[in-house]
Order: structure tokens, then C-alpha cells, then sequence
């Protein structure tokens, strides 16, 4: 039952006519053709959440009144005017809710989960129940007369019901069963109602736009799939609005995208650079909404915020209404006929029309008059009536307009467009006229008619050599005498080989296969001179034999020949997937595959046909990828090439055919594995077809050596060895501070705090000692005062790479260029430091044994003048030893993300990023490997061994000369007595080698640092055939692998020893 009357509509359209707008209390601005919005956002509210299966609703009235509903905090905030401080609203105990709709009084009507209809009275601050669905109701919008429209849950049926009177609803669309035809819908979520009482359905899952008349039941498709004219692809539109001109505004929420509909067809409006975070980008678009300035409002639902985009005022073009060309004809029965829609035959009469750009590139207004209704395209470039998507620029028609078509568009000098004049129904006839404003000259002439030289070929299956003595565009067309075979043809350039289809191929052409009536098929190509074409002619039936005719019309005569298909070499591969086959996470889900690698190398460019078949019995449960030089099993993603997968020729359900392009200098892998069923294991044979042989060989373990940090498809090869920031980033909690932090970061940070307080005041000391003048008389004096400078440096730039590296894992929102930089910078600047004090110390050693073996010869002056020059070049030299590593170091951002179901109408899945973090790592080449080991050997054995070599020296030297002078002992005495004397001189290069031979230990490493840690994984391939790699995402299954020290007992360890070399 329809709850209307003709007095209500007259009352709606009456107040509609007094009021102007003010019947309509949400937004629909009237707009330019050519208006723009910056495609760069500012954020207007952010959801303070990380994840939430709830979101934000959007709604802003003519006041400018922003109603932004935060389902995850129940509660709804309203900006007055759209600026201040929100006013909140608290929504009802209980009702948890998808979606809002505000009154024209400024009421807000809540659906809530448990099937209520609950109102907000503004007056008096209060809920209030409305009434009780049957179903859950997901979205509402209220109309012109009233009337509240619910899109049920399951996305079915779209109801409505007067506000004023709850007593009875009424379907307006659906079935109730989920489907795509007409009167049917599947997901739809968004629903919109203009002042006609036309209903919009944003179908969703069905990807596309439905619009159902007053009282019709029947949708039409105005946009997405299933429509039959020409206007967007979408992927599960989520939100529809329409503006004072009944254009579409989508948010196109797979895509990341907010498209529109306009006086020149359809058009990406915001969100047209892919999915992101930036200001620019979007991820999943779901509600929309203006403003009364006409700025665009996006609810950005996974990026949790609202975003505004500013409208350009100055984006519209004012073109001026002076006439600068006018062209008049007749569409008659003799016009040519092509289909101007998808899905219908081609029955509509058309006209090409040249439009030529005089003399200034400018904006034109383009229209055309008629007594007929018409249709018009603008093409660029070229016209193709088989193919009238190619080329398209600008299309619009509408019945029963004055003016059937009008675009305004910013046509430049030295581009060819041709007008399409057509007619909007099929099958119709009748006079027209296009004129063209603006304000530079511009002409319009029929396009230069290419002579219809018609080349005819008759004959059964053939491959035949085409030949054109003048390049330009040719229409070929084959028909046939046997109503019962269907032909295909397809189009190759230079060669065509039997066994590989799809090499060379540049025209498809089989769509007659599917019609109806398939008594001839059209195609037109752009065709060059001195380039030799093949032209395929098949059935698209096999065992179908029969007469055809081979038409071909175009600028010259077109020459014929027959041919034959090349020859084609064959190899062979055959192997097994077995228990014993590597794994790796083919998906990055954490679910492995069994699979085998095969490098292809091929020794002549050019196609190839892979056939690759399942030998084994069972269900064909194996794919095959195909990467170029190199495949990572741990990064699948990377080098991977992008292959078609086609079902001809196939001899059986396990076997299918791909076409790949393929250098003769460079290498492939493919990489065989099985698909849903991870534990069977079949036989294979791979077949290539090509110009010549080619060799496959498989690939096993390079034993090589690599470490891993990251998550699945997101690792970064690491080089050997630990460092500060191996030993911290697994054991510090992002988002935490130090006092939440596990007992082995609170007791590191101490022991680092105890350490920086003890080093400088041993330093200040030191320094304050060696200050004196008294103390510089030698060059050791100058040693030992740099030597404090140096050590205080080492001591805060550890304390400092300790904080940096804290402070990186806890807090996620540090500058970028702050990350590069401490990253880059502090590791090395340590190391010099500190390799600077302990060649320092041998300096002193050095002189100490100079000085003792010289006595009174001994030269102070020349002493310290060396010293001086020393101190000088040695940062220089350890710096050119260490340049390399700013260069390698790098900071890597880590996100790990969960596979989540993304809530209401749309029944999918997404990666939802759970935290980031981030890694600084070096990254070195073998070679540059081998040389880091040797600089660390001779900076750390270089001034061991001076030092040592320094006091046996003194030892040995003085228990020598002792002896000579006092011959009362003997030498070994003199030699006790020394090494009593002096022995710490001995002592102490050997303690500090005893603490530094973890670092040596660590840096010949041959694979990674091994620790268990529940939040992120590393991996290891190493030479041990048992034990081939090291996961630690999946803790559970590798538990009995891990390393037995306690829990931070590791982290403190190293920490300490680390600490203690520095």
C-alpha cells in the first residue's frame, strides 16, 4: 500500500516553488561544468581509535550544522555553523548503531541493532522510541514529504514509512532475495531520494548505482555494472549524493575514490591516486556530504577521520555565448549504425564531425539542438565504431531537453577530436544542429573520408598475410555462409606461431561467439606500411567447417596472401612436489605452500608459451608464477611479472597455457606450487613452445647466508651481527612509557644511566687533571687530555644511541627526517669516538716505550708537536675507515597488519595495520661485509696489540738494562721485579680484548642473532640442512627452538658487556 496522495506531491512542489530550497535541508549545490575541488584534504575530525569495527555517519544541514556520529563512543557531535567546539550528544543506553539521519526540525533518527527506531528531540534533550522494525535497519534517509526510507541489513529490500504515521511499511525496493536483476539488490547500504521521489540505491555488492522511478519496481543502472549505457566502473559503492542537478556523487570505497557524474559523462573527482594515509589519498570512502560552500565531506573510514576537500571557486570557466561555429545535417536510414551502449546491438544512426582548434587551446561549450533526442560523444585522437569506450572524452544525453547535449571542455590547437552525433533511442531519424561558444575561432567539418577500398578473401581456415601500401586506419569485416559456424579472428604482428596463440597478438576479436546473430564481425585497426600483419581466421566452434568472406575497407586496397604458422621448438620439465620441497608463505598470511623453483634461461628473445600440467591424479591443485632474476621466498611479491592465464588448447581440467615476452639476456624463475591444498603434493610437467630451446633448471639452497627482519612480504635483508638495536627492538612495547616497559629495558636503562654519570665524571676528572700544565710537558699529557675529551664523547653518545633507540620503539610519531638521521649519524659517530679513544691509548703506550728506551735523549718538544699533528689526523683516518657506514644505514618501517572483516553490507576482508614500527639496519654487500669484519679487527686488535707489544717492551727493556747495571741479581729477577711493577700495563689491553670478544665473536657470525619474542619475527637461512630457517611469528609451533636464556636475561647481558667495552 502506497501512503501518498496527490495533494501531498502538490503541497511539496508548492512549498518547493515558495521557498526555493528551503524544503530541502541538506545540501545540493548547483555547479559549474568545469568546477574542481583541491584534491589535497585537511582533516576536520579524527577518530580516536587505532581499530574499530564501528565508524563515523556524516550529515550537514543548510545551516551548516556538521553531525558527525561516532559509533564507537556512542555519541553524536554537532557543530554549530560548522565551526567552535562540537556540542555532544550521548546516544541511548543500548543502542548501538550504524547509522543517522537529522529531521528538517533538527530531529536525529537512530536504527539501532536491536531493531528499535529511536529519535533525538532537540527542545527537550531527551530519546525518545519511534517504533520497532522486523529487521535490523542499516541505513535511513528522510524525503520531502516525510517519509523514512531503511535499508535492511541483509541489504535486500529498501522500506519505507511516514514519520507521521508508524503504522505500516511499504517495500519501495528489493525482493528480499540477494541478486542482480532489475527489481533485485545485494548489499545495498546507501540510499538517497530527491524531490521527485525517484530512489537511489547505492547496490553494493552488485557494484553499482540503481535508480528506481516513482512507484516502479524495476531498477535502472545509472552507474557501475549491469548499466547499459556508458558510464563507470565501481567497486562496492558505499555512499550516493546527488546535486542540484540530479549529477552523482559516489564514494567509490574499493577503489579509494570519490567519482562523479557530470555534464561530460563520469570523472574521478578526489582519492584518484590509489589507497593511503596522505591528505591526498583515501581508504575505503564511505559517507559524503556538502557543505553550503559547496565544499565536499568524506567520511574516510579505515583512515578513521572526516575529510574536507575545499572547492575551487575560481575552477569555473566563463565562456563567452559568442558563436564561432554552427554545423547542421540529417540522421538518415543511409548513416551508418553502431552501438552507442553496452549491452545493446548496434541500432543507432550516427554522424562523425571533425573539431578543429584554430588557433588558441581554450575552454568551448559544445551543444546541439534537434527535434529529435539525441546523444553526443567526443572523441580524441580517433573514432573506433566497434569500440566506441576507446578515445572517449566526454559523453552525455538526456530525453526531452531542449538542448540535447552540452559540454564545456578545454579543447587545445594540434589535437584531432571527432563529435559523435547520435541519437539517445535506437532506430530513429531526424535533422540537427551543433553549435560551438567560446572565444576563439574553431571549425567543425566532416572528417577527411578515408577511400572505401573494399579487399575481399574467400576461403575455408586460414592464416593469411596482410599487406597495406598506406598506413592509416582499416575496417576489416568477416562474415559467413553458414548459419551454423561462428568465426573469430585475430590479428598478429610480424610472426604467428600454432602453439603460441597469444605471441605477438595485437587484435582480439570474438565477441561474435556470444551473439546471437553472428553472421559478421567487425573490427577496425590502425594498420602501418612495411609491417607484416597476420590475420587469424577461425570458428569459434571446434570441428565447424564452412565458407567465410574477409571484407576489408579502409584508405587503399589491402593485398592478401596465404601463409603459414611458424614452427615452434618444445622443452620439457618434470618434477614432483614432495614433504621434502622447501615451503613459503605464498599469500603472507602465515599459511605455507610446498614449491619448487625453476630458472628459465631462453637463448633467443622473443614469445613463449608455457603449458604447465598436472600429471598426477587428484584435484589440479597447482600454479605456477614466473619472477625475473630473482625469486625471495620470504618477499614473494618482489620481481614478480605479471602473467596472463589463458584457457585455450587445454587437453584437460589440469592443464592451463600462459603467454610471456622473454629476453635472451635476462634470467627467470618460476616457481611451482599448490594452491588451496596446502598438503598434497603432485606431479608436474612444464612444456615451453618458442623460437628456440630453452633451459630449465631447478634451483635449490645457495647456501647462502642472509638475515631477515620484518613480517611476511615485508622483509629487508639485514647484515650479520648484532647491535644495540637488535638487542632492543624485540624486547621494547610500542606505545608504552619507560615505566610500562619490560624489567630488562627499566634495568638496561638504569645500568646506562649508572654507566653515562660514572663515565663523566671520570672524564670531567681526567680532563680537569690533564688541564694542568704541568701535566702536558710530553706528548703523552696531549694523548691523555684528548683521550678524556673522547671519552666523555663515547659515554653521551652511547647514553644517546641507548634513548634514540628507546625512544623510536615507544613512540611511533618521531619525524622522519629525525629517524634517518639518528639512524645514519649516532652508530657512527659512536664508533669513532671510540675507536679514537683506544688509538689514543696506544699512543701513550707508544710514547711511554719510546720514552723509556730514549731516557734523558728523549725530545719533549718533538713529543709534543707530534701528538699535536696525531690527534688531528686520527679522527680523519678512523672516519675514512667508517665512511661506508652512513651509506648503508638505513631506517626500515615496519607495518603489521591482521586480516579483518570489514562491517556492514560489504561481507569482506581487508589488512588492517595493527601498529608500525620502526628498524634502523645496515645493509651491506659481501665484499663490503668482509671488509666491515676487517676495520673491526683493526680497530679493536690494532691498539691491543700496541698496548700489549708497548709494556712487554718496557718490561723486557728495563729488566735488561738492570741487569747490565746491577749484577748482584740476575736477569730473570730484574725481569720478576719488572713485570711486579708494571704488570697492568699487561693486564689491561688483555681485559678490555676480554671485553670485546663478544663484539668479535658477533661480527663472524655466519647467520642471524636467534631471540624469541611473541610480537614480531625474524628469519634465518643458514647451512644447516636440518634446520633451514628460524620463524618467529608462529611462536607456538617453534617454541622447543627458541633460545633457553630467561626471558631479558640475553638483552641485559649483552647490554652490560657492550656497555662495558664502550
Amino acid at each position: 500500500m502506497w501512503i501518498k496522495s496527490p495533494f501531498n506531491i502538490t503541497v511539496v512542489f508548492l512549498l518547493i516553488l515558495i521557498n526555493g530550497i528551503s524544503a530541502i535541508w541538506f545540501n545540493q549545490p548547483k555547479f559549474c561544468p568545469t568546477i574542481k575541488w583541491n584534491p589535497v584534504a585537511t582533516t576536520f575530525f579524527r577518530q580516536d581509535v587505532t581499530y574499530t569495527d564501528y565508524g563515523l555517519i556524516l550529515f550537514i544541514d543548510t545551516n551548516n550544522t556538521i553531525y558527525i556520529s561516532d559509533t564507537e563512543d556512542y555519541k553524536i557531535l554537532v557543530w554549530h555553523k560548522g565551526i567552535g567546539d562540537p556540542t555532544i550528544i550521548p546516544v541511548k543506553d543500548g543502542c548501538i548503531f550504524q547509522s543517522t539521519y537529522v529531521s528538517k526540525i533538527h530531529e536525529i533518527y537512530i536504527p539501532c541493532e536491536n531493531k528499535k527506531l529511536i529519535k533525538w528531540v532537540p527542545n527537550e534533550r531527551i530519546f525518545v522510541d519511534i517504533m520497532d522494525f522486523d529487521k535490523v535497519c542499516d541505513q535511513l534517509f528522510i524525503d520531502v514529504e516525510n517519509y523514512l526510507y531503511c535499508s535492511i541489513a541483509s541489504g535486500t529490500v529498501i522500506e519505507k514509512i511516514w514519520v507521521d504515521n508508524t503504522s505500516e511499511t511499504v517495500v519501495v525496493a528489493g525482493t528480499g532475495n540477494p541478486g542482480s536483476a532489475p527489481n533485485e539488490l545485494s548489499g545495498a547500504s546507501d540510499i538517497f531520494v530527491d524531490t521527485n521521489l525517484d530512489l537511489y540505491v547505492a547496490d553494493t555488492q552488485n557494484h553499482r548505482v540503481q535508480l528506481f522511478l516513482f512507484r516502479e519496481t524495476n531498477g535502472t543502472t545509472v552507474a557501475g555494472r549491469t548499466s547499459s549505457d556508458i558510464t563507470i566502473t565501481l567497486s562496492y559503492p558505499l555512499s550516493i549524493l546527488l546535486d542540484a542537478d540530479k549529477y552523482l556523487f559516489i564514494s567509490d570505497s574499493e577503489s579509494h575514490r570519490v567519482v562523479a557524474s557530470g555534464p561530460t559523462g563520469f570523472r574521478c573527482l578526489v582519492g584518484c591516486d590509489g589507497e593511503g594515509s596522505q591528505s591526498h589519498r583515501l581508504n575505503w570512502p564511505d559517507k559524503l556530504s556538502f557543505d553550503v560552500y559547496g565544499n565536499l565531506f568524506v567520511n574516510d573510514r579505515l583512515n578513521y577521520r572526516v575529510q574536507k576537500f575545499h572547492l575551487h571557486q575560481d575552477s569555473c570557466e566563463n565562456v563567452p555565448p559568442t558563436a564561432q561555429a554552427t554545423y547542421s545535417a540529417i540522421l538518415t536510414d543511409n548513416h551508418p549504425l553502431f552501438s552507442r551502449t553496452i549491452l545493446h546491438p548496434s541500432d543507432y544512426h550516427y554522424e562523425t564531425i571533425e573539431v578543429i582548434v584554430v588557433s588558441k587551446s581554450d575552454f568551448y561549450i559544445l551543444t546541439a539542438n534537434s527535434t529529435v533526442d539525441l546523444y553526443g560523444h567526443l572523441y580524441k585522437h580517433h573514432f573506433d565504431p566497434s569500440n566506441p569506450t576507446s578515445d572517449l572524452i566526454a559523453w552525455y544525453g538526456k530525453c526531452c531537453n531542449k538542448e540535447q547535449f552540452k559540454f564545456t571542455l578545454e579543447l587545445f590547437v594540434n589535437i584531432r577530436y571527432i563529435l559523435v552525433v547520435t541519437t539517445y533511442n535506437p532506430n530513429v531519424t531526424g535533422s540537427f544542429s551543433v553549435t560551438v561558444f567560446g572565444s576563439n575561432p574553431i571549425c567543425l567539418k566532416p572528417p577527411n573520408a578515408d577511400q572505401l577500398v573494399e579487399s575481399n578473401y574467400r576461403y575455408y581456415y586460414e592464416a593469411l598475410q596482410i599487406s597495406v601500401n598506406e598506413s592509416g586506419f582499416y575496417t576489416i569485416l568477416s562474415s559467413i555462409d553458414n548459419t551454423y559456424m561462428d568465426t573469430s579472428f585475430y590479428i598478429y604482428k610480424h610472426e604467428f606461431y600454432a602453439l603460441i596463440p597469444f605471441a605477438n597478438l595485437i587484435r582480439m576479436k570474438n565477441d561474435a561467439c556470444n551473439k546471437y546473430d553472428s553472421s559478421e564481425n567487425t573490427n577496425t585497426i590502425e594498420l602501418q606500411i612495411n609491417i607484416r600483419y597476420i590475420l587469424v581466421v577461425t570458428t569459434c566452434s571446434s570441428n565447424r567447417v564452412g565458407n567465410f568472406l574477409i571484407r576489408v575497407s579502409g584508405r587503399n586496397r589491402v593485398s592478401f596472401e596465404r601463409t603459414n604458422a611458424l614452427a615452434s621448438v618444445h622443452s620439457n620439465y618434470s618434477s614432483e612436489l614432495t614433504k621434502d620441497s622447501p615451503k613459503y608463505d605464498k599469500y603472507c598470511n602465515g599459511q605455507d605452500f610446498y614449491y619448487e623453483s625453476i630458472q628459465l634461461t631462453v637463448l633467443t628473445s622473443g614469445n613463449y608459451s608455457l603449458v604447465m600440467s598436472q600429471v598426477s591424479n587428484g584435484p589440479f591443485v597447482i600454479h605456477i608464477y614466473m619472477y625475473k632474476n630473482h625469486f625471495d621466498p620470504l618477499n614473494p611479491r618482489e620481481n614478480s611479472m605479471s602473467i596472463d592465464d589463458y584457457a585455450c588448447n587445454k587437453k584437460s581440467e589440469k592443464e592451463f597455457t600462459f603467454t610471456a615476452d622473454l629476453r635472451h639476456d635476462d634470467t627467470y624463475m618460476l616457481v611451482v606450487t599448490n594452491t588451496y591444498n596446502r598438503a598434497y603434493t603432485p606431479r608436474f610437467s612444464i612444456t615451453v613452445y618458442g623460437p628456440s630451446n630453452v633451459t630449465l633448471q631447478r634451483i635449490v639452497d645457495d647456501n647462502s647466508t642472509r638475515c631477515y627482519v620484518g613480517g611476511p612480504c615485508n622483509t629487508q635483508v639485514k647484515s650479520i651481527g648484532l647491535t644495540l638495536d637488535d638487542i632492543l627492538r624485540l624486547e621494547i612495547k610500542p606505545n608504552m612509557t619507560i615505566h610500562n616497559q619490560p624489567l630488562s629495558i627499566k634495568i638496561s636503562a638504569a645500568l646506562s644511566v649508572i654507566m653515562f654519570v660514572a663515565g663523566v665524571i671520570n672524564s670531567l676528572c681526567s680532563f680537569l687533571t690533564f688541564q694542568n700544565p704541568n701535566a702536558r710537558t710530553v706528548g703523552c699529557g696531549l694523548y691523555l687530555l684528548a683521550s678524556s675529551v673522547t671519552s666523555l664523547l663515547t659515554i653521551t653518545m652511547f647514553g644517546i644511541k641507548f634513548w634514540f633507540v628507546v625512544v623510536i620503539q615507544m613512540d611511533i610519531s618521531v619525524p622522519q627526517s629525525v629517524l634517518q638521521g639518528g639512524c645514519k649519524l649516532i652508530e657512527t659517530l659512536l664508533k669513532l669516538f671510540c675507536y679514537w679513544d683506544a688509538w689514543l691509548n696506544a699512543c701513550v703506550a707508544v710514547e711511554r716505550a719510546v720514552s723509556a728506551y730514549k731516557k734523558v735523549s728523549f725530545d719533549k718538544e718533538k713529543s709534543k708537536r707530534l701528538a699535536r699533528w696525531i690527534i688531528f689526523i686520527l679522527p680523519i683516518v678512523i672516519m675514512g675507515t667508517i665512511i661506508h657506514e652512513p651509506l648503508h644505514r638505513h631506517i626500515v618501517e615496519y607495518k603489521r597488519q591482521e586480516r579483518r572483516e570489514i562491517d556492514g553490507a560489504i561481507y569482506t576482508e581487508k589488512d588492517v595495520v595493527i601498529d608500525t614500527v620502526f628498524w634502523c639496519i645496515t645493509t651491506y654487500p659481501q665484499s663490503l661485509q668482509d671488509y666491515n669484519t676487517a676495520i673491526l679487527f683493526i680497530h679493536l686488535l690494532g691498539p691491543f696489540s700496541i698496548n700489549l707489544l708497548s709494556s712487554l717492551f718496557i718490561i723486557i727493556g728495563s729488566a735488561r738494562r738492570r741487569a747490565e747495571a746491577q749484577l748482584q741479581q740476575t736477569y730473570k729477577q730484574h725481569l720478576r721485579e719488572q713485570w711486579s711493577e708494571h704488570k697492568q700495563l699487561v693486564v689491561s689491553p688483555i681485559l678490555l680484548v676480554i671485553l670485546s670478544t663478544p663484539r668479535l665473536v658477533i661480527s663472524l657470525l655466519s647467520g642471524c642473532i636467534e631471540s624469541c619474542q611473541e610480537y614480531y619475527w625474524t628469519r634465518e637461512i643458514c647451512r644447516d640442512e636440518n634446520r633451514c630457517y628460524f620463524d618467529l611469528k608462529f611462536l607456538n609451533e617453534t617454541l622447543d627452538e627458541c633460545v633457553t636464556v630467561p626471558h631479558g636475561v640475553n638483552t641485559i647481558l649483552t647490554v652490560t658487556l657492550r656497555l662495558a667495552f664502550h
